[in-house]
């Protein structure tokens, strides 16, 4: 496979859904989602006290087709210099992997951002799901991302072909099929009791 070529200019501003709120059934957290043309489901939740001063955690659920090898969020807009969220399916359920890439070259693992897989991250027959915690993607080097704005530049990508080892997180991934920027509405990915929420989230998987 040859190597991931997220290009840091020419994207095109992507066709997909605009951000709406989305309710998840299971925890009835309100996550402000974006759709993809891949129908790439990107769902965001934040605090409602988060603000442009400080660093806030983000709770991100992103779902795709099976159909989908692996999806990639930059949350810069750019596929260099910011954090990369880059996630697929392995085995029964999905894997994350926290990369960066400095240069139009293959983004490497990435330790300035940290992840908590939450319960009901899964791979069933017809798509799968991540759920995590994220701490790191809000606030990297002088670039702050503006909790108040309805319109943050974000960008994503996805391939048809799998990782070459899916189980494990730091694995090669090749090129991407189609990516975009796109425009996501962190003003209504803002909820009440953040921590809360979360921590019911977490409760989900205890017995």
């Amino acid at each position: 496979m040859g190597l991931l070529q997220f290009a840091t200019a020419a994207l095109a501003l992507s066709t997909g859904v605009l951000a709406a709120p989305y309710t998840d059934p299971s925890t009835n957290i309100t996550y402000s989602e974006w759709i993809s043309p891949e129908k790439i489901a990107i769902r965001i939740a934040i605090p409602d006290t988060a603000t442009q001063n400080a660093a806030f955690d983000v709770l991100l659920q992103l779902q795709a087709p099976k159909a989908v090898g692996w999806a990639g969020i930059a949350w810069g807009g750019s596929m260099v210099n910011n954090p990369l969220t880059v996630a697929w399916a392995s085995g029964t359920t999905a894997v994350v992997s926290s990369r960066r890439a400095s240069a139009r070259t293959y983004p490497q693992a990435w330790t300035g951002a940290k992840y908590v897989i939450l319960p009901g991250t899964v791979n069933n027959g017809t798509h799968w799901t991540l759920n995590t915690l994220i701490t790191g993607v809000s606030r990297w080097d002088n670039t702050r991302i503006n909790p108040a704005s309805n319109a943050v530049a974000l960008a994503y990508a996805q391939s048809a072909t799998p990782p070459s080892e899916p189980a494990n997180n730091n694995t090669r991934f090749g090129i991407h099929n189609s990516r975009a920027k796109y425009n996501h509405d962190f003003a209504a990915a803002k909820i009440k009791d953040f921590e809360a929420q979360v921590q019911k989230l977490s409760s989900l998987g205890s017995a």
